[in-house]
């Protein structure tokens, strides 16, 4: 009988974490190459509020990450070197680069000592804070189901690069940057 309820209860979890996540990222779209970027609006960590709208005209670098995601942390030096490499730079139709990063994160406190380590000095760094660190709004917006994801936005607002490497981004940004 012992057995009996354990194995029952041990289905039910089972099921319900099944459903859980099917019904979690059954609503998560999925932002594809070539497709308007999906808007979103959310307030950064200086409290000032931001639609990805305000872009509009520059490229715009958008990455997903975690504090406590190991490959993200790993990637957090070329994201700076980036960051650096382009912050002066314009591209066609006299665009910059604009670097959002979105940090999916289960407490808030951890984060700021990553940003802190590595140097993540940009303005559009949102923090999302989810018991389920992939139910963020924006993450499901874009499709994200693994960290780090990267996203390029052109200056009109369409995906150009999805899921991608920093180098991927770095060859489609050389090839538009305007030489002096």
């Amino acid at each position: 009988m012992k057995k009996r309820n354990l194995l029952l209860r041990i289905s039910i979890v089972i099921f319900s974490v099944f459903t859980i996540l099917y019904l979690i990222f059954s609503f998560s779209e999925n932002a594809k190459i070539g497709e308007k970027a999906p808007e979103f609006t959310t307030q950064l960590v200086n409290g000032e509020n931001f639609s990805l709208s305000n872009c509009r005209g520059n490229y715009v670098l958008l990455y997903f990450w975690g504090s406590w995601c190991g490959p993200c942390i790993r990637n957090a030096p070329e994201l700076v070197t980036i960051s650096e490499k382009y912050k002066s730079k314009f591209f066609d139709k006299n665009s910059k680069l604009e670097i959002l990063s979105v940090a999916l994160e289960k407490k808030e406190k951890k984060w700021k000592r990553v940003v802190n380590k590595f140097g993540f000095n940009w303005e559009l760094q949102v923090v999302q804070i989810h018991k389920i660190v992939l139910n963020s709004s924006i993450a499901n917006k874009y499709g994200v189901l693994e960290i780090p994801s990267k996203f390029l936005i052109d200056p009109d607002g369409n995906i150009v690069l999805s899921k991608t490497s920093f180098s991927e981004i770095e060859q489609y940004l050389e090839k538009r940057l305007i030489k002096v």
